[in-house]
């Protein structure tokens, strides 16, 4: 093969990891692949066995109505029984049915013929149990079957797709994971702020968010806490000394309909809230809990988090043990199993310094007596 070749070749792997991080890249790494094959375009989908979904579809000089045809023939697709075949396996499409037989489908009237498809190449780039990634290559009937010198090239490939879809994978969970650990932060009755060192807002769930807006506060990422000078000034003292190594403490705020927002600040300690995901600026250095001077647990499971390094999910568990008696009850409440409960406890207890749940309520019990105390 000509040098110019290996490096339109080179290139395009590299463009194939570039896409892990950036999935606008996939349609330009599959024109790649088409061209490197002397073909006109493809495809490359991931399906969830579990959920009978696909999770992505993405397009290489493809048709989009040819393709959303291409998801109603799914069964009749003939193509599809390179579904069964290893992964890594080339499966040429005049292997699994003649051209000549292939006309006399719907799937070739509906999908194919519209782009002058004819002949496919059909490879499992990943088969697992419960999640499948795979490409087609195609072109028209002019440019005739798929050759060894087509197989070969694909061949060459494979390894970086397989490797740039595995990467792609773990970022999807991995962005599943932390959008479930956000949205477990947004429904908790307590309002989190955290913040860096120079005292910017880097994170704020939904519930600060709300109580921001009834004190008149504006929580902005990346900027300080702003308002008015009453609120700011004594907000900004207790943030500054908890960035500073202090204790941070506590003040009540009060709100426009007579009640009153209790806000804690301690200092974060080990890596409780430390997900990327969160703060894709710096490490929180501080947290704010802003709750109801009427629901002062919560509050406080949060405060036990920020001292003593808890994970969001691990304040998750020690806020509903702190509320149940037994471990069937939590379990439910969470909806995990009771084996991966007592999973979560064990850190939890470990963490805190405690040796079980009755010590537990009761350390939940005293944070939340030192909450909210009047400014």
């Amino acid at each position: 093969m000509s040098t110019d070749f290996e490096h339109r070749r080179e290139a395009l792997i590299g463009s194939m990891y570039d896409a892990v991080l950036d999935a606008s890249l996939w349609s330009a790494v599959l024109e790649g692949i088409a061209d490197l094959t002397d073909s006109a375009g493809a495809l490359i989908h991931g399906f969830s066995v579990n959920r009978e979904m696909y999770t992505f579809h993405e397009l290489g000089r493809i048709d989009p109505d040819c393709k959303r045809r291409h998801e109603l023939y799914h069964v009749a697709n003939p193509w599809m029984r390179s579904s069964r075949f290893r992964a890594g396996h080339v499966v040429r499409s005049d292997d699994l049915i003649a051209l000549a037989q292939l006309k006399r489908t719907s799937f070739y009237d509906d999908v194919l013929r519209p782009q002058n498809i004819a002949h496919g190449t059909i490879v499992n780039v990943i088969s697992r149990p419960d999640f499948k990634v795979s490409i087609n290559i195609e072109r028209s009937e002019t440019k005739g079957p798929f050759s060894e010198r087509d197989i070969a090239v694909l061949n060459s490939l494979l390894p970086h797709l397989r490797r740039a879809s595995e990467l792609r994978l773990r970022m999807l969970d991995y962005r599943a994971a932390a959008q479930a650990e956000r949205d477990a932060l947004d429904a908790l009755s307590t309002g989190i702020i955290t913040f860096d060192a120079g005292h910017r807002v880097l994170f704020a769930n939904a519930t600060a968010r709300a109580h921001a807006e009834e004190l008149s506060l504006h929580l902005n990422t990346g900027t300080d806490v702003s308002g008015p000078p009453s609120v700011t000034n004594a907000f900004r003292a207790l943030v500054g000394d908890a960035v500073r190594g202090g204790a941070g403490g506590a003040i009540r705020l009060p709100r426009g309909d007579g009640g009153d927002i209790g806000v804690t600040v301690a200092p974060v300690r080990g890596h409780a809230l430390d997900r990327p995901s969160h703060h894709a600026m710096a490490r929180p250095v501080a947290i704010a809990l802003l709750v109801d001077v009427s629901r002062t647990h919560d509050a406080a499971s949060a405060l036990l988090a920020a001292r003593h390094g808890l994970t969001a999910a691990e304040m998750r568990v020690a806020t509903a043990l702190a509320q149940a008696n037994d471990m069937s009850t939590v379990a439910a409440t969470l909806g995990i199993s009771r084996n991966t409960l007592k999973t979560h406890a064990k850190r939890i207890y470990a963490k805190v310094g405690i040796r079980g749940h009755t010590e537990l309520v009761r350390a939940i019990a005293q944070i939340a007596g030192t909450l909210g105390p009047a400014i």
